[in-house]
């Protein structure tokens, strides 16, 4: 199949739904931002890229959001509130 005709289908539809400048590519850093902001695994989600190095994943596809701040804020603050050798109450 040649690269260029996966590129004028993407260009097509991109176009008949108007997404600018819609390419495979879009779909790709789309999955890994999701999977990593829903909490997956950020060494599978490189795995499921092909990237070498997770630090690669890292630096292209992590995105600081506030949900995923607050997420973070409240797990160390429920952290704190727990005395040592309590489980946390669910």
């Amino acid at each position: 199949m040649n690269p260029n005709s996966i590129t004028a289908h993407f260009a097509q539809m991109g176009k008949r739904y108007g997404i600018e400048d819609f390419h495979a590519h879009k779909l790709r850093h789309s999955f890994a931002s999701l999977a990593i902001a829903q909490g997956a695994d950020v060494a599978a989600v490189a795995q499921c890229l092909g990237h070498a190095q997770i630090s690669i994943t890292l630096a292209v596809y992590t995105h600081t959001n506030q949900t995923a701040a607050n997420r973070a804020a409240s797990m160390v603050w429920a952290a704190l509130q727990t005395p040592p050798g309590e489980k946390k109450k669910a």
